[in-house]
């Protein structure tokens, strides 16, 4: 079982690490155009890209933990790895967000004449 539960916090915050890294990667994308953003949106991009710079230095710190410690330290117990769900969840539903704009945005300039 501990085998599982680590390839568990494994899988759990490299996905987590790559929806941060695709987030903080738009993010930035965004403020280095920072002439076509309002000084609010500018704020709040810097404020996501600060988020999703977190959720990837945490993920990339607990998946080495994942490598050095033993089998049975808390990263890889059956609670830290449902608690590390959320982290998921947020960093994948705003990868979702930034892809669905990112892909109306495309599609919006296909359509341009």
């Amino acid at each position: 079982m501990p085998t599982t539960l680590r390839a568990a916090a494994f899988g759990l915050d490299a996905a987590t690490a790559t929806c941060a890294a695709f987030n903080l990667t738009y993010f930035l994308c965004r403020l280095a155009r920072r002439r076509e953003e309002t000084a609010p949106r500018a704020v709040a991009l810097f404020a996501l890209a600060l988020v999703s710079l977190g959720a990837l230095g945490e993920s990339l710190f607990l998946l080495a933990s994942l490598t050095v410690l033993p089998a049975s330290s808390p990263p890889a117990t059956l609670p830290w790895i449902l608690v590390r769900v959320l982290p998921l969840a947020g960093t994948a539903f705003v990868a979702a967000l930034v892809l669905r704009r990112w892909l109306a945005a495309v599609i919006s300039e296909d359509v341009r004449p």
